[in-house]
């Protein structure tokens, strides 16, 4: 039978310039239609969003604002790349049947998404993939996601259904879709009167793909981290066919997600996989979000190279059997794996499964509060969760085993910055930098030593992975371009060894994921270029000498040719970590967005703005800024989809 179509709106026209011919797919929230763009003359997908009649004007206002913005992210998102759908445009419209309608018009893509490619595969009795082959499929998925985190965007409804099998070019590749519609979503249940009266907010996930934080709140707040949990989950089901979460309405599921005695695995679901990729899905399944992989690139490069020494070391991975008869219910659940990731300090082992089958569900129920709320909307796509504050740390879960993790020393083109504590901004710098306020940081990270070269970022542009550099923005104009561009690092031959310049936020997202990394966050920089003694510059208080930093001086008092210079030349500015540049040569763009009053809000710990806004954050001066600009505290807003003369980056890791 043929989807409905709620809206009446096949056969019309959307935006003046969207003819919707069909309906495509029908879910609780919203209505997928194939559309004709009538300008361009070829398909897209236009998703219209339910459930939106009741709102007052001024809630329309609020919301449509709201999915602009999403729109606007997503757009920037598959700018970043290929692996995100691309965003086309952003509206609302009154229906053919009276509805108020606001939609999201999406590229069109031949293909089938994964949860269908799944069923297909079981239906005509295939095996599952093996796991090397799994690996392989949602690697562009993982990369996509990976572009988002480095911006500090998550998804928070990654899912069979949300990664699509696309054709494209004669090649079948993975796009991630719905990027965005879980923060609209939320937006839309804070203005319903029934999410009035209760005071929750409605998050929306998938319940067989939910992270424990994502049931309930006293797990942490969700973030990039919460899709690691749900790519490992993904991973699973292909790699076996079988679902990874087990029960049969949302209470068992709740408990299977965050039962630390049985975590899912891929033996226990079906699937042959050596132990290092098995202690890599285990950590991505941690309970605690502290304890998974920080990132999607940060869990793909360790499953990548769990896969490369497991095929170096034993040969070709063998597939599995998938799993026959019904799904196990909780009391069959033995072949879950029992152990648990590595806690940053030792705590007591768990006891073994058959001796905790029982407390730790007790333990859990009672967690639940109103159990039967959720059992009512067993099945459904979304469950109600109390609101938490986006920046709040994740609480630590109990359970794990005594030893502590070995650091790995970083990589030579890198330096190590511990966890700690340090004093954020400064009384004496402007409005933006003040109050100063107390800033902890709960894991180590790496960092560049160097901002990345012109050549660096040329490799990643040959690969197909990044854009070219070159001078643009909303604001660039023809003559701007023509006057000032050839100043853009990447266009002399002579500058391999220089900082590349004139990219933007998302190009030095798409980058440091690339090569396995990420942006910093603001407070990560700051902490790296001053270190916790409160040092005004990166070398300590004195201004800089050309010893120091590249940056613009006054007549008289020239240090060479003006213009940047190979990285890492000004060696005496070194900050307490070791890193170079941190002050001049070119402006670093971090993952933040931008807030100029986000020290107001006092202590924070693990602070990071959503990218969500127009605007971003660059640091640490540049060559054609003054020598204040150097100071290690100074910010300055930036159009995020702008590259200039002098914006540059560098990259970040966590340490394990």
């Amino acid at each position: 039978m043929a989807p409905s179509d709620p809206f009446g709106w096949v056969g019309a026209t959307i935006g003046g310039k969207y003819r919707l011919d069909a309906v495509v797919g029908e879910g609780g929230f919203g209505v997928v239609y194939r559309g004709h763009h009538l300008g361009l003359d070829e398909p897209v997908a236009v998703k219209c969003l339910k459930q939106l009649g009741s709102l007052a004007p001024a809630e329309r206002a609020s919301f449509q604002r709201t999915l602009l913005d999403e729109g606007r992210l997503l757009h920037r998102l598959s700018r970043a790349n290929a692996g995100i759908v691309q965003a086309l445009d952003v509206g609302a419209a009154v229906s053919p049947s009276g509805e108020w309608t606001p939609y999201l018009v999406l590229e069109w893509l031949d293909g089938a998404p994964l949860d269908r490619d799944i069923a297909e595969r079981r239906a005509r009795g295939e095996p599952a993939r093996p796991l090397a082959e799994a690996v392989a499929l949602l690697a562009p998925a993982a990369r996509a996601l990976e572009a988002a985190h480095a911006q500090g965007v998550a998804h928070r409804d990654v899912k069979p259904a949300n990664l699509f099998l696309a054709e494209i070019g004669g090649r079948r590749t993975m796009k991630v879709l719905d990027f965005g519609i879980a923060k609209v979503l939320g937006e839309l249940s804070s203005m319903t009167q029934a999410m009035a009266q209760t005071g929750s907010a409605l998050r929306a996930f998938t319940v067989h793909y939910g992270a424990p934080e994502q049931f309930h709140h006293r797990f942490g707040a969700t973030g990039p981290w919460t899709d690691v949990f749900a790519l490992g989950l993904v991973l699973i089901e292909v790699a076996s066919g079988n679902r990874a979460l087990l029960g049969s309405d949302v209470t068992q599921l709740y408990i299977a997600s965050t039962d630390p005695a049985f975590r899912p695995s891929l033996r226990g679901a079906g699937a042959s996989a050596p132990d290092a990729v098995e202690a890599v899905v285990r950590r991505a399944l941690a309970v605690d979000p502290r304890e998974r992989y920080r990132t999607a690139g940060e869990l793909w490069s360790a499953l990548e190279a769990a896969m490369a020494a497991a095929s170096a070391g034993a040969g070709a991975l063998a597939p599995t059997a998938p799993r026959s008869g019904p799904a196990p219910s909780l009391s069959t659940m033995r072949g879950l794996t029992a152990s648990a990731p590595p806690l940053a300090t030792p705590h007591p082992a768990p006891p073994a499964p058959a001796a905790v089958a029982g407390a730790p569900r007790r333990r859990l129920l009672l967690a639940l509060g109103s159990a039967a709320a959720l059992a009512a909307a067993a099945g459904a796509a979304v469950v109600l969760v109390r609101p938490r504050a986006q920046q709040d740390a994740p609480a630590r879960a109990h359970g794990g085993p005594a030893a502590p993790p070995v650091e790995p020393a970083p990589s030579p083109d890198m330096v190590r910055v511990p966890a700690g504590r340090f004093t954020m901004g400064s009384p004496r710098g402007g409005k933006s930098e003040r109050p100063p306020h107390e800033v902890t940081l709960t894991r180590a990270f790496d960092i560049d030593r160097t901002e990345v070269t012109v050549a660096a970022y040329q490799r990643c542009v040959e690969a197909g992975r990044c854009t070219p550099s070159g001078l643009h923005g909303p604001r660039a104009t023809d003559a701007d371009v023509a006057q000032r561009g050839a100043l853009c690092t990447a266009a002399d031959p002579a500058k391999a060894q220089h900082p590349v310049s004139c990219v933007d936020q998302a190009q030095a997202a798409a980058y440091c994921a690339f090569v396995g990394k990420r942006l910093p966050t603001e407070a990560e920089w700051e902490y790296a270029a001053r270190g916790a003694d409160g040092r005004e510059y990166p070398w300590g208080n004195d201004p800089p000498g050309c010893a120091h930093a590249v940056v613009s001086r006054p007549d008289g008092q020239g240090c060479g040719a003006r213009g940047t210079q190979d990285v890492g030349s000004a060696k005496a500015g070194a900050s307490p970590s070791g890193a170079l540049d941190m002050a001049g040569n070119v402006w670093e763009w971090v993952a933040d967005g931008w807030d100029p009053a986000a020290y107001t809000e006092g202590a924070r710990t693990d602070p990071l703005v959503p990218a969500t806004g127009s605007k971003g954050v660059l640091r640490g001066g540049s060559w054609d800024f003054s020598a204040s600009s150097a100071r290690s505290t100074y910010r300055l807003a930036f159009d995020r989809e702008a590259g200039d003369v002098s914006t540059g980056f560098r990259c970040a890791r966590s340490v394990d």
